[in-house]
């Protein structure tokens, strides 16, 4: 590793270590590119796109709100099939007759699930490959669960 490089990384840390990060700073250190040791490049990219506030001292409210946000989502979006019929007093076998894993139809809600699936191991998949720190530990954690409930169910 180049002196050059190292001095690069210092001016990374030194930027992020203030209690509130200076923006445009920031902007022109990460302009030529960002480095990966240490989390920095996914630091940065929280940063720049949003996901956390300048401040740090914000950070872990932030956080917290966004990962109540992240799981309040997982569960309007995430429907298994007889779960919301069975709630309202139905049996569940009569909704397993009506609509079941092994229905052809395109409009059964057993194929919108599992295509639903297919797209969030995929994005498990990516977020896997792009993770460079464990501050993302949530999402890794929420999709496996996912994952796990039809491996439980079949």
């Amino acid at each position: 590793m180049s002196s050059s490089y190292k001095n690069r990384i210092q001016e990374f840390k030194a930027t992020l270590s203030e209690q509130k990060i200076d923006l445009k700073a920031l902007h022109e250190l990460c302009f030529s590119g960002i480095p990966c040791e240490g989390g920095i490049r996914a630091l940065c990219w929280k940063i720049l796109l949003n996901y956390l506030p300048p401040d740090q001292a914000l950070w872990e409210t932030f956080l917290k709100k966004q990962r109540d946000l992240y799981a309040q989502f997982l569960r309007e979006m995430i429907i298994q099939p007889g779960i919301a019929k069975a709630n309202l007093g139905v049996s569940r076998e009569d909704v397993t007759m009506e609509d079941h894993p092994l229905n052809p139809n395109p409009d059964s809600r057993w194929n919108t699930y599992f295509k639903d699936n297919e797209v969030l191991l995929q994005i498990d998949k990516d977020v896997r490959c792009l993770t460079e720190t464990q501050d993302i530990n949530h999402i890794l954690q929420k999709t496996s669960g996912v994952c796990l409930i039809l491996q439980e169910q079949f």
